[in-house]
């Protein structure tokens, strides 16, 4: 089973050639972009590029995605002065492939990028911080680059987003104090991606001896089940107090 993450970049580039002469010449022997693909030379993979004229929207786009990061208005500022945006694109689904577009959008960053947004989890970084997760790599840092886990809705449903890009099940807690919940969420995802466990129904799950047992059964009703972006294909997990 695969999934599609895709990246937005704006820049400031003044024309198409500019940014097929600024990734080649940033990232020598690594990246170069023909057509419309952008080739890894090392590993011979390549993902779609898209590019497209400057965007409107833009700063207030990277505002809403970035309040987890709280991104800077003197970054919103220089987001809303872009000439083009560019979409990276691949299949992903697993770590590895994750792990492989995050660093093609590091390539554009390189090449005169200002920023990245995740479209398919609706979190945005500066560029130092995306360029510093990949320099200082651990496995780890791809929950912070690809998942948000404190989305809410008028449902009282808490619940995160993004864990399909490394190929995960997402989470969704009901009846929890909303702090407690992102703890539950954020260390449960955790728990999944570092320890890659055989979860099945009725599996049990606690944070620490502290903290009651939850109960792990599969959502089948997920929040963003239908949305072309945010929905899992990989499904959800619901954690509810085993005692209940």
């Amino acid at each position: 089973m695969t999934t599609k993450t895709i990246l937005c970049i704006p820049g400031n580039w003044t024309d198409r050639n500019e940014i097929v002469s600024s990734i080649a010449e940033n990232n020598l022997n690594e990246f170069i972009f023909a057509g419309m693909i952008l080739l890894n030379l090392k590993t011979n993979q390549g993902f779609k590029l898209e590019i497209c004229e400057r965007d409107d929207r833009m700063r207030n786009s990277f505002k809403w995605a970035g309040m987890t990061n709280q991104l800077s208005d003197d970054f919103l500022n220089e987001i809303d002065k872009h000439n083009f945006v560019i979409y990276l694109s691949y299949e992903t689904g697993n770590i590895e492939s994750a792990l492989e577009i995050a660093k093609a959008g590091k390539a554009i960053l390189k090449s005169g990028g200002i920023g990245i947004k995740v479209e398919s989890a609706g979190k945005a970084f500066m560029k130092e911080h995306w360029i510093h997760l990949l320099t200082d790599f651990e496995e780890s840092n791809l929950y912070e680059m690809y998942v948000l886990d404190s989305i809410s809705n008028e449902q009282g449903h808490i619940y995160s987003c993004g864990m399909h890009n490394l190929g995960l099940k997402d989470t969704i807690i009901v009846g929890e104090d909303f702090n407690d919940a992102i703890t539950l969420i954020k260390s449960f995802n955790y728990f999944v991606l570092m320890d890659k466990p055989k979860l099945k129904e009725n599996h049990t799950f606690s944070p620490s001896e502290e903290w009651p047992t939850f109960k792990i059964t599969e959502q089948k009703n997920q929040p963003n089940k239908d949305h072309e972006l945010f929905g899992n294909t990989f499904g959800m997990w619901n954690l509810e107090k085993a005692s209940r």
